[in-house]
């Protein structure tokens, strides 16, 4: 084949001579002031037309004001994220961070005239909680023919494929933390924890009066076929008994699936005409969120609309109350798995779980970066996220599984 070439105003360039140092005398050539845009033509297949030459769409919408309108976009997709990510998380930048295990608690003992008081030290074992931190990115590549030929709203198309993509992923990453109970790593070797699993030597911390065994388990299953009202109590214990209670201003929250939820409907106490608990039936009667559509109260009974729950938290669906439980229906919530936490509300410090950013501010959030030729940036752009997550507060939160078995096991739709 011979030299490839390129056609100017000025004729035939050879590729070549373009990268080679000038002689003495060779005037360089701007190919800018001449409208051409290096790494956006056709130069390496033929010769160069002018419709290579891409400013706007085929509507006539500027191409940089696409791009400027797409990091607006990407600003306030990072600033209002999924409502279930947002209640159940915070952010750090931090590798890790330290936490103080159970240890002998210092005594007052009655001061006599003449002697010393008994010395103390702390005992708690000193450890810390991982995050572990990757990579993700998306390529969006368009060939100039394509952007001379198609309108704003197929390009604009791309960009919303490329943030239903990221926030699935951050969803997606956090149920993977939130329903797995087997420990990780992260890139340093510090162990990432899940709730609490019941692993010999995994000690949680005495809160008042209630201490715990290295078996207290936060994945549990009904051990029946059928969710019973029991086991969405004994739920609810598992988290308030570690201190996670409405006084100190959490909200506690159940993800159900719409199987659950329906079930969940019909449960009433022994006083409302249900079962007792003693005969495996729950203590309190299910409350419908407002708006429902209607349903039956005994004539002994009233329920006041100000005692319902709202009809959406946060911006998610509640279909209603029981107990102390703010009974949410999430279809992304396998059916057969309930999801129980404490929450302090939206990216709160209080949160469970910790999504790890990047230290540089820069690097943070969904970014859309620029392709190899910087003037001409939708032609070759990548979308990409630095993050990583743990949990903190391992008590927070619960998994109940509706399995006859004993043994919990991890939904395959949210497997490491």
């Amino acid at each position: 084949m011979g030299r490839k070439s390129l056609m100017t105003p000025l004729g035939v360039l050879d590729a070549r001579a373009l990268s080679r140092t000038p002689k003495r005398g060779m005037e360089l050539v701007n190919l800018r002031e001449l409208g051409i845009i290096p790494g956006v033509f056709g130069g390496d297949r033929g010769i160069h037309a002018q419709g290579d030459i891409v400013t706007s769409t085929s509507d006539g919408v500027n191409l940089n004001d696409l791009w400027n309108a797409y990091q607006e976009g990407l600003t306030e997709a990072n600033r209002l994220r999924d409502p279930v990510v947002a209640l159940l998380t915070r952010r750090t930048t931090l590798e890790s961070e330290p936490f103080f295990s159970t240890g002998a608690r210092a005594e007052f003992e009655e001061a006599s005239e003449y002697g010393e008081p008994v010395g103390h030290r702390p005992t708690q074992a000193h450890e810390f909680l991982g995050y572990t931190f990757k990579w993700y990115d998306l390529a969006a590549r368009f060939t100039w023919m394509y952007l001379a030929n198609a309108p704003a709203n197929q390009v604009d198309a791309t960009a919303a494929m490329a943030l239903e993509a990221d926030n699935r992923n951050v969803f997606n990453l956090v149920m993977k933390t939130v329903f797995n109970n087997t420990r990780r790593t992260n890139e340093k070797g510090t162990t990432v924890y899940p709730w609490y699993a019941g692993v010999a030597g995994d000690l949680p911390p005495a809160v008042g009066s209630t201490t715990f065994a290295d078996s207290h388990n936060h994945f549990v299953t009904t051990g029946t076929a059928t969710l019973t009202a029991a086991s969405v109590e004994n739920l609810y214990d598992l988290i308030a008994e570690h201190g996670y209670k409405a006084a100190l201003g959490y909200r506690h929250v159940l993800l159900v699936n719409k199987a659950e939820a329906d079930y969940m409907r019909n449960w009433r106490s022994a006083a409302n005409g249900g079962t007792s608990p003693a005969t495996g039936g729950g203590l309190y009667d299910f409350v419908p969120a407002q708006g429902t559509p209607s349903f039956l109260v005994p004539d002994n009974l009233r329920i006041e609309n100000a005692s319902q729950p709202p009809s959406t938290y946060q911006g998610m669906t509640v279909v209603g109350q029981y107990g102390n439980w703010l009974v949410v229906e999430e279809e992304y919530i396998p059916a057969g798995y309930l999801v129980g936490f404490a929450t302090g509300g939206p990216e709160n410090v209080q949160n469970p779980v910790v999504l790890r950013e990047h230290p540089n501010a820069s690097l943070r959030g969904l970014r859309l970066v620029k392709g190899r030729t910087p003037d001409y940036p939708l032609i070759d752009s990548f979308y990409n996220r630095g993050i990583g997550s743990g949990i903190n507060t391992r008590g927070a939160g619960a998994v109940l599984q509706v399995d006859s078995g004993a043994t919990y096991s991890v939904p395959a739709a949210y497997a490491w």
